[in-house]
């Protein structure tokens, strides 16, 4: 009991939870009476662990099963009562001082002295809008408040309270809508059909509007990935400053990336020009055929141009690839690589259309002796987009420089950052756009100031650069500097160079204002006077007046219409628009874009696959390097074996077995894939697979005797069994339990004899078994036993189809298999020796670059 008396209840309460915390144990409030009714003031605080359990009804927590739930409640007696005699100061008595528990020896655990302080839930709202991980959040907390007992699992649910406390009873979507409108976006929302669900998103900053009418000359344009839930792909359109400085113009979400998807986006982006006139007159993109199709419906006064980066990897890669000379020679293959990549830069850099023809018939010579690689070239690049990306053409337009993707790539990276999980909803997406923007627009502005407030030394005492500095982008400056130089070291012969900057150099005059591009001379975010007075002067009277007259002529149902789409309008944060669909997790194999990734890394490009192999310092094809590149992976594909084909889940076999695989099909991930990959092979009809539990069920019956010798239990031997039978009950999600999948080794004996066939299983996985092979345990091999061969691809938690070449490398026997056959089935293996050798020869070979690669992908 306090010596001294409270007159504020919060004070008294926080006292006892001070001393309690003293003895390692906990109070709560039990009861409390604020007087109302009785006209006497009282509480009630127990310990934590007093009461009983009662069960929650929270439809998350039923998730857990019963026996996996927990409680503190274990009705401990201890009370405390304080109340609020005629004295008006607040008295404590001891209802109950015992305990029935032995008092824990620190506090570590306990929710309720873990719980956060008001000065604390302020720091984390603070530090996670600046987007500082839990951990680090978690750190500063201990430093401020050494002795806090708060765990990262309370953390991170006051960080969830939070969140839901800021959105309210919102929905996603009128919490987006609310996001814009209160920070100026436009945006435009497009639905699937009549209903409400979203199927395109474009927003756009009220800033970067004005920096893209400001800066309208060049506009870059790319698509990134692993951005939010839905795994729509995010289409960002970037402008360039004449300082220099990237600005995220346009954020459209696609449902897709085809003809139509990219039209609407681009019309978004043209209804942002304040003068129709000043449309964009240059656009790079990559080789993406559906957007470079719709840049001359939307933008018909522009020049498209593809960019040269990816042009010039995408052909060192297949060059490294195809370009191969005979096995004697390969000290020299990394100088026939070079030789080839300069002429085809020769090629690109190409300043005219006569130097343009020379260089490809030089090209062409070099490459004779590899008609496939000249063959993609010409069919990829010279035939198709010579005007797009040799110099030739190219320099008849004003890019700034701007040839390549490079600056819309750097702004995903930068994205990237600010996102740091792919599973966000468009709040979350939206939220990290935004901190990019305000951080860029900031940049942006500062770079201005500094061209405008700011002279280099090295144009002091120099008259060409007077008329100039302060007026121009410091950039600029240094392109003409660097001009300057090569003009004073060619001189006045007009044959090497063409510029203006020699004669003045020589007679010792500045470079006029007017000389300059006005991209240049633009350092402001709106150059336009007449732009906002125009916005303010904008009016839709007219129109307004016309929907006034339609209200009082229409009937009922066409006015509520009305009512409604002008409500959207006006209150857009009580929207009834809904989110796409997330894609719900399936059983089985964690297919590309499914939920779950953590990593918002984009993937690794084919040219970056085959630098792993091929880097471009060695000399010699012989060892493979690890790549410099970021985010390539080694270990994953191997290009090289065959260009043309890109098969699914070909990183789940050994990497010495992708040149022997002609496909893999998957099969559905609901726990029954095994037994469809098994189907398809035998029926080609996947849905079939019930009919393989049957014939599995019959094999078991009839030979019980044989298969309790091989399972060695008759535990084992009723769980096979139990497994071909389908399941009693199936979920909501028609998944099958653990125990009705597929398993090996056991059930290959069982499939091989049934079917007589020789089943393979390829993996790399350990939790899907080892590559093995087995063989029917009983029966002869037919004549032509390779047409006998039933290969099921082992991926984490699924199964795929594999269709191997003929007399590929098959992997070991079955040791279970070795022990058990029959004397007649024995011609099985010898059947297969030979290759079985080779796979194990060929792994032997390959073991070392398979550690290597597996390292570099791990790093």
């Amino acid at each position: 009991v306090p010596e001294e008396t409270y007159k504020d209840r919060d004070e008294l309460i926080k006292w006892v939870k001070g001393q309690a915390e003293k003895l390692h144990f906990t109070v709560v409030i039990v009861r409390s009476d604020q007087g109302l009714v009785s006209g006497k003031p009282s509480f009630v605080l127990g310990c934590e662990r007093g009461g009983a359990y009662r069960p929650s009804n929270n439809k998350a927590k039923k998730k857990v099963s019963i026996e996996e739930r927990g409680s503190r409640k274990i009705g401990c007696p201890f009370r405390l009562r304080g109340y609020l005699p005629k004295s008006k100061e607040w008295n404590l008595t001891i209802v109950s001082g015992i305990h029935n528990h032995v008092l824990d020896k620190a506090l570590q655990g306990h929710l309720v002295a873990g719980r956060l302080k008001p000065e604390e839930k302020e720091m984390v709202v603070e530090m996670s809008g600046n987007l500082i991980p839990p951990r680090n959040i978690m750190s500063t907390l201990k430093k401020r408040n050494p002795d806090s007992v708060t765990s990262i699992k309370q953390l991170y649910n006051a960080k969830h309270r939070l969140k839901l406390a800021a959105r309210g009873s919102r929905s996603e979507m009128q919490q987006l809508l609310k996001c814009l409108e209160e920070n100026n976006y436009y945006f435009k929302v497009r639905t699937v059909g009549e209903s409400d669900t979203i199927q395109d998103l474009f927003l756009a900053h009220r800033k970067s509007i004005q920096l893209f009418n400001t800066f309208n000359d060049v506009l870059l344009m790319d698509s990134t990935y692993k951005t939010n839930r839905y795994k729509m792909p995010l289409f960002e359109i970037v402008g360039c400053t004449s300082t220099n400085k990237t600005f995220g113009l346009g954020f459209a979400f696609l449902s897709n990336e085809k003809h139509d998807n990219f039209v609407w986006a681009l019309q978004q982006v043209q209804m942002l020009l304040v003068d129709e006139n000043s449309a964009s007159k240059v656009i790079v993109t990559d080789r993406d055929a559906a957007l470079m199709s719709v840049i001359p419906d939307v933008f018909p006064n522009a020049t498209p141009l593809v960019c040269r980066f990816h042009i010039k990897k995408n052909v060192s890669a297949r060059c490294s690839a195809l370009c191969k000379i005979k096995h004697g020679e390969e000290e020299k293959q990394g100088e026939v690589v070079r030789n080839i990549m300069s002429h085809f830069y020769e090629v690109l850099n190409s300043p005219t259309e006569e130097a343009y023809a020379e260089a490809v018939l030089k090209f062409r010579t070099v490459c004779e002796r590899w008609p496939r690689f000249y063959n993609y070239v010409k069919n990829t690049v010279l035939d198709t987009d010579e005007k797009k990306v040799v110099s030739a053409w190219t320099n008849r337009v004003m890019h700034f420089g701007n040839t390549t993707t490079n600056k819309a790539e750097s702004s995903h990276a930068v994205l990237k950052k600010y996102l740091l999980d792919p599973n966000g909803d468009f709040v979350k997406v939206w939220g990290a756009i935004h901190d990019m923007l305000v951080n860029q627009h900031t940049e942006i502005q500062a770079t201005f100031g500094i061209s405008l407030s700011l002279q280099e030394h090295r144009y002091n005492g120099k008259p060409m650069y007077n008329l100039v500095v302060y007026k121009v982008s410091r950039h600029a400056l240094g392109y003409i500097h660097e001009e300057a130089k090569r003009a004073e070291e060619v001189g006045m012969d007009s044959k090497k160079c063409g510029c203006v900057l020699a004669k003045k150099i020589c007679h010792n005059r500045p470079i006029r204002l007017d000389e300059i591009n006005n991209h240049w001379k633009k350092l402001v975010f709106n150059d336009r006077e007449d732009v906002e007075q125009q916005v303010d002067d904008y009016s839709c009277l007219a129109e307004w007046n016309a929907i006034q007259e339609r209200l009082r002529t229409v009937d009922v149902p066409m006015k509520a219409q009305i009512r409604e789409q002008l409500r959207q309008i006006a209150f857009p944060h009580s929207t009834s628009l809904k989110p796409p669909v997330v894609v719900g997790k399936n059983k089985g194999v964690k297919r590309k874009g499914a939920c779950g990734e953590s990593s918002t890394t984009r993937s690794p490009s084919y040219w970056e696959h085959v630098e792993v192999q091929f880097p471009p310092s060695q000399s010699s094809q012989a060892t493979p390097s690890s790549s410099k590149q970021k985010g390539a992976r080694t270990g994953k594909v191997n290009p090289i074996e065959d260009l043309h084909r890109h098969i699914p889940f070909l990183d789940a076999t050994p990497l010495f077995m992708h040149s022997h695989i002609e496909d893999i099909v998957d099969v559905d991930g609901d726990g029954f894939c095994g037994f469809r990959v098994i189907v398809l092979d035998t029926r080609n009809n996947q849905a079939d697979y019930e009919l393989i539990r049957l014939n599995l069920q019959k094999e078991l019956g009839k030979h019980k005797d044989e298969y309790l010798t091989i399972f060695g239990s008759m535990e084992r031997y009723q769980y096979i069994y139990d497994a071909s039978f389908p399941p009693t009950r199936r979920s909501s999600r028609r998944m099958a339990p653990r125990e009705k999948w597929l398993t090996f080794p056991d059930m290959g004996h069982i499939i091989a004899s049934y079917f007589n066939k020789v089943v393979v299983l390829l993996t790399k996985n350990e939790r899907s078994g080892a590559s093995e092979t087995f063989f029917p345990l009983r029966g002869t091999p037919p004549k032509d036993p390779d047409s006998k061969i039933l290969c099921i691809g082992g991926v984490p938690d699924h199964f795929v189809y594999v269709k191997l070449k003929q007399h590929c490398p098959l992997p070991p026997t079955c040791k279970t298999w070795t022990k058990y056959f029959t004397q007649e089935a024995s011609s099985w293996q010898t059947s297969f020796v030979d290759r079985q050798a080779d796979f194990v020869g060929t792994h032997d070979q390959k073991i070392l670059t398979y550690i290597i690669t597996k390292l570099c992908y791990i790093t």
